[in-house]
């Protein structure tokens, strides 16, 4: 008799999070970089939205919400088209703009893909476009969006309406008559895509007060920020100083590393402070990849019997292999094999490459991630201010697991032998927790996301996984520096460097 569920569909997904511990570092790393996330590509649509919602406002908007949703689609379809004939990327919809740009010669009637229930298909299947899908939260975020009372969202008073006048102000009065006329058209030629060139994201004057206002809202200049203002700020202050470092436009990774050491010159408090919860997160990173890199031995040991292995079969495995491993001492305590631990030689970047790579066998990975563990645990023992920085960062609120979790739980019977306690760790904090991980993402949200199944007392093997390290903003923030000409592919450009030496 089968006993397992009958399903009628069963949508296996990967499950990003099979542990539960990123999202400890995304809440993190999003109170580090307010106003801006890994789907909000190019600053300028800040300013472009503002207009497209003032200029509904001014041609007498209809309070439905389709007719709203209507505009703001076309007008993105446009954008994108626009942006697609000039060679531009960032921009939502631009593989559909390539498409239609090959296949309909001079005139292009874009209205039917951005139409709700158009004839066509559409541009992009998101309801209220890239605007609702990714801008509007953090543009609200900004205080630069509101909701009206009819549910449409609209320029606020203030920042809002201001980035609508400085866009239009940029593009001028005959473009922006020009683009208001083609949203509501719903076609366009290609002499006249070529004539709103202007309008695209690279095309920000240096000079201009549009970029200005962007700096301005970016670094929080008002005369009082908010708090969440100044962390976006300081977050780009020290990217700023990674370019000066590097000497060059520095890549997201290359920005994590060199805010995870302190600096041999000392920064300014606040963007030492800021710097600290950057190492914070970092350290918590380096914590959910190890423990993936244990998930993934676990579902490799499970593989090894087409009938999948039993929670002490696995226990027992591990034990085995680590203490017969030559390259590390796995009989001794976690408390000395942690104190034998140079944190400061400790090879973190080299553990993150070779864990996150699609390389190598999962069971040398997992002796990796063990010493990357304990070179963690050393590192925060040893730096109080790194300590109460990932205490800041990282509270402890229910079942949520952190860094903070997971070395309070390997210290608390450290006196175990390694290979005890990691797999003590295997079944308890790796394998039990991703089933209850994957039980909840099930009942919650329906998605299938188990990489084993329990049978007859069993773990059946179903998919393997490879640690995945969270995407930390960094990428959007970095482009919207070079936006607003703070940036460029040499480095800091003088604006950028009178920007940063200004703070320092």
């Amino acid at each position: 008799m089968n006993l397992l569920p009958q399903w009628t569909e069963k949508a296996d997904k990967r499950g990003l999070d099979p542990l539960g511990i990123q999202n400890s570092g995304i809440l993190l790393y999003q109170s580090l970089m307010p106003g801006i996330s890994n789907v909000t590509l190019r600053i300028r649509y800040y300013g472009f939205y503002c207009w497209v919602a003032e200029t509904y406002a001014r041609r007498g908007a209809s309070t439905d919400f389709e007719a709203w949703k209507s505009w703001v689609r076309r007008a993105e379809a446009l954008y994108a088209l626009v942006s697609a004939q000039a060679g531009e990327g960032g921009v939502g919809g631009i593989d559909w703009a390539d498409r239609r740009l090959a296949e309909d010669g001079d005139i292009i009637d874009f209205a039917g893909a951005a139409d709700p229930g158009g004839a066509q298909k559409p541009y992009l299947r998101q309801s209220l476009g890239v605007f609702g899908g990714a801008y509007y939260t953090q543009m609200a975020e900004m205080d630069l969006f509101t909701l009206n009372r009819h549910g449409i969202q609209v320029a606020t008073r203030d920042l809002g309406k201001q980035a609508a006048a400085v866009f239009e102000q940029a593009i001028g009065p005959e473009l922006a008559k020009l683009l208001a006329q083609k949203i509501v058209d719903g076609r366009v030629t290609v002499p006249e895509l070529e004539k709103l060139a202007p309008i695209t994201p690279s095309q920000i004057d240096s000079e201009s007060d549009e970029r200005s206002f962007y700096d301005k809202l970016l670094f929080a200049r008002e005369e009082e920020c908010s708090p969440e203002g100044r962390s976006r700020a300081d977050t780009l202050l020290l990217i700023l100083d990674t370019a000066r470092a590097y000497g060059d436009r520095p890549n997201p990774e290359e920005v994590r590393w060199h805010l995870f050491d302190p600096p041999s010159e000392a920064l300014p408090h606040h963007l030492e402070a800021q710097r600290l919860n950057w190492e914070a997160y970092q350290c918590q990173d380096l914590m959910q990849i190890a423990s993936a890199a244990l998930l993934a031995w676990a579902i490799a040991i499970i593989n090894t019997d087409s009938l999948g292995r039993t929670l002490s079969q696995i226990h027992d495995d591990v034990m085995l292999q680590l203490s017969e491993h030559e390259e590390g001492p796995f009989t001794e305590t976690w408390a000395d094999m942690r104190a034998a631990t140079e944190a400061g030689d400790h090879p973190f970047r080299d553990s993150w490459n070779t864990l996150t790579s699609a390389r190598g066998a999962t069971e040398d990975k997992a002796v990796i991630a063990v010493k990357l563990m304990a070179g963690l645990h050393r590192r925060y023992t040893d730096r109080s201010d790194l300590a109460q920085a990932v205490a800041r960062g990282l509270p402890k609120r229910g079942t949520a697991y952190s860094l903070r979790t997971e070395l309070d739980w390997l210290e608390s019977a450290e006196q175990a032998s390694v290979s005890e306690r990691i797999a003590d760790y295997v079944i308890e904090r790796v394998v039990r927790r991703h089933s209850w991980v994957a039980m909840q993402k099930l009942r919650r949200q329906r998605d299938y996301t188990f990489l084993f199944e329990q049978r007859e007392g069993r773990l059946v093997y179903l998919s393997a996984y490879r640690p995945v390290a969270t995407t930390p903003r960094l990428a959007p923030a970095i482009q919207f520096l070079d936006d607003i000409h703070l940036l460029y592919e040499d480095g800091l450009t003088d604006m950028g460097l009178t920007v940063l030496e200004s703070a320092l």
